[in-house]
């Protein structure tokens, strides 16, 4: 009798559902869903404005599935503008200036992690220093400098001076002091030489930050307007981000263009980044784990 007692508590007992959580879960879910529509909706609204016919943009700007499309805009852009040029211009720029910047921030975050010397902590404390300095101050003192060198006009006048970072080098340092210096002595003691520790360990071990800067690098340099427009005049020389600025004046204002331009601009980012999606998300959650 007590055990068929028990048995109809047991079951009679159920667990009482937590409405708290249901609903948080709920909210918290609308939330992103949101969040996401209100990063979308700009590429989207971006992307349906350079199909619309000419001058339809601000008069059917709410119309967001609209029945006539057009690739009127694209086939001006290639036929009336060096757009081609532009995106060829940007490709290489954008990845000499990757390149450069990563070769400078690895080397330098690798020496300020694993070499002890003296003055090492001040020289990083004076490397983060330089980051608080506005790069608008140091406009002028630059373009002397490539003026001098005869850079200007030139794809190494628009890499060269604004390749050393400092937020670069402290993310590299940071992702190296997590790297096992017993491995390094290991291969000291193999017969390796630093610069073979470098290629062969250092870096095979740190391609989720290499992936990182090199997005972060990527996307800092096609979307940077104000050092390539002080460095180059000529229209066949500009990057995208300075061509595109040169569809809207005074006399001229052509958003249709616009429009269409920035959706091809915004192309080869997306793709870089699928790409080396996973070994960005590793670099960014492994960042700051060997803070000492």
């Amino acid at each position: 009798m007590a055990v068929q007692t028990s048995d109809q508590m047991r079951v009679s007992i159920k667990p009482r559902p937590n409405y708290r959580v249901r609903v948080n879960k709920i909210l918290l879910t609308l939330f992103f869903i949101l969040l996401t529509i209100g990063f979308i909706f700009p590429l989207y609204w971006m992307v349906v404005s350079s199909l619309r016919p000419d001058g339809r943009i601000f008069v059917d700007a709410f119309d967001l599935l609209p029945s006539a499309l057009s690739l009127d805009s694209y086939r001006t852009l290639f036929e009336e503008e060096p757009f081609g040029r532009w995106m060829l211009n940007s490709v290489l720029q954008t990845g000499g200036f990757a390149i450069t910047a990563l070769f400078l921030c690895t080397t330098g975050g690798y020496a300020l992690a694993k070499f002890k010397f003296r003055g090492r902590n001040l020289l990083f404390m004076l490397i983060l220093v330089s980051q608080m300095i506005p790069f608008h101050l140091l406009i002028v003192s630059l373009f002397l400098m490539i003026i001098q060198l005869g850079l200007v006009e030139n794809y190494f006048g628009a890499i060269i001076p604004i390749a050393a970072s400092p937020i670069g080098i402290f993310f590299v340092r940071q992702y190296m002091l997590s790297i096992d210096d017993e491995m390094l002595n290991a291969a000291r003691v193999d017969g390796a030489n630093e610069y073979q520790i470098f290629w062969s360990v250092v870096l095979p071990n740190a391609r989720p930050a290499i992936a990182t800067l090199f997005i972060l690098f990527s996307l800092d340099y096609w979307n940077n307007l104000l050092w390539p427009l002080i460095v180059f005049r000529q229209a066949e020389n500009m990057p995208l981000a300075v061509g595109i600025t040169r569809l809207i004046n005074q006399y001229r204002q052509s958003y249709d263009l616009v429009m269409a331009g920035s959706t091809l601009a915004t192309i080869p980012i997306i793709i870089l980044f699928l790409f080396l999606r996973r070994q960005v998300m590793e670099g960014l959650a492994a960042t700051g784990t060997g803070m000492k």
